[in-house]
């Protein structure tokens, strides 16, 4: 507020400027009263005079004037005393804020509209800035894939799993090299189509980068408590399954045409279905007979926990002639070994089904204890995967005969 001057009349004069507008207050006494007249021209240049018998009043007409030829607006504000002070009160709130009351109204309205009752203004904005905190430290996805897979590491997971991680997020970290907090659902759907691969294995690499995401909000890269843009992405639709599985003279055919390493490979995965991975990781020390189960440990296993498989009878009496105090069960790489177990259903005349020793004993195991649960704990699965690939395929008449399928002379 600049020095009252005095003009050439005898009136003194005070201006209040807002921005590049200035507006002056003359004072007078005309009748030996004191008279505030606040004067400036709008902005199509007409002469404005108002007069107040409070300078205070006057005061607050000429900054509302001000501010309103600012904002570039023709008519000047008609308020009553109550609400020049209310106006006045509201600039001098903004002030700080570089924000002009009209703009702060239409955005005040605009969010009431959007809220609908459910809550005000300051706790909608308080729940965005906790949700969307611009102090997350910022992660490339190739530096979020190097700690996951570090992470995983010292967690012991399993050698398939961190194979897994290896191949799926590796192409991942090269493809996004910048901020992961950038990467949208758009970018992250595009990439998975462009790997040609099928629904099943797109699904896998969506679930394993949906992980890397949930892995990144627990390092407080991205916003926790809220879905991250990978959660969003859209889920392939794969095929029914397909479940192959081998009858008890199948079964039985394939045992007798096999040789000592085979027998067990073949015995383990139909009578205790152990997956290809584990089964070429089992160590005879693993094998309990005399306790009546196998062992596979976290560092074996596809889901790296720990589970406990119940050895059936018939299971028994296949490994009990080949069994060892410890060693690796069997020798070899896991293709080579597989293509090797294969071999014997092309000599015995049929085909074999994909997965299909894993397949066998979740269905006649099933058929035989009827729960699902069971079956699942000693799969190391999900009980909903084992009820809807396996329920009803076989009947109770061909599991019985299933875990009947044993040696017919002494190995």
């Amino acid at each position: 507020m600049k020095r009252p001057a005095k003009s050439k009349t005898g009136d003194r004069i005070q201006e209040v400027k807002v921005g590049n507008v200035t507006v002056k207050i003359y004072r007078s006494e005309p009748r030996g009263r004191p008279l505030f007249t606040v004067a400036y021209r709008d902005t199509n240049n007409r002469r404005v005079r108002r007069s107040f018998a409070d300078l205070q009043e006057a005061k607050i007409e000429a900054h509302a004037a001000a501010a309103k030829i600012q904002n570039g607006q023709i008519d000047v504000l008609e308020l009553k005393s109550r609400d020049r002070i209310a106006y006045q009160h509201a600039l001098a709130v903004l002030r700080e804020t570089g924000q002009t009351v009209d703009s702060v109204a239409e955005q005040y309205a605009e969010a009431f509209k959007l809220l609908k009752g459910t809550g005000s203004v300051v706790e909608a904005a308080r729940f965005f800035r906790k949700h969307h905190s611009t102090a997350l430290p910022k992660r490339s996805g190739a530096e979020i894939y190097e700690e996951f897979l570090a992470a995983r590491k010292v967690d012991n997971a399993s050698l398939r799993y961190l194979q897994d991680i290896q191949s799926r997020l590796g192409r991942f970290s090269k493809h996004f090299a910048g901020d992961i907090s950038h990467i949208t659902t758009r970018e992250l759907e595009e990439w998975i189509a462009t790997l040609g691969c099928g629904p099943v294995a797109r699904n896998s690499t969506r679930a394993l980068v949906i992980t890397l995401f949930n892995f990144a909000k627990q390092r407080g890269y991205l916003p926790k408590n809220q879905p991250s843009e990978a959660d969003a992405t859209a889920v392939a639709k794969e095929p029914p399954a397909q479940i192959g599985i081998f009858t008890p003279e199948q079964m039985t055919a394939l045992l007798e045409k096999a040789g000592p390493q085979i027998v067990s490979y073949l015995a383990i995965g139909g009578f205790a279905g152990l997956r290809h991975a584990e089964l070429m990781r089992l160590d005879w020390s693993e094998i309990k007979l005399k306790e009546g189960h196998i062992e596979v440990t976290a560092q074996k296993a596809k889901t790296a926990q720990r589970r406990i498989v119940p050895i059936q009878g018939n299971l028994a009496k296949w490994l009990r002639p080949h069994a060892l105090p410890a060693g690796k069960v069997f020798i070899g790489h896991g293709s080579r070994f597989l293509s090797k177990v294969t071999r014997v259903s092309k000599e015995c005349g049929f085909d074999w089904p994909q997965n299909a020793l894993r397949h066998s004993f979740a269905s006649y195991r099933l058929a035989k204890c009827k729960s699902a649960a069971e079956v699942a704990l000693e799969m190391g699965n999900s009980p909903r995967i084992v009820f809807q690939h396996y329920r009803e395929i076989v009947t109770a008449g061909e599991a019985e005969k299933w875990w009947k399928v044993v040696p017919t002379k002494a190995g």
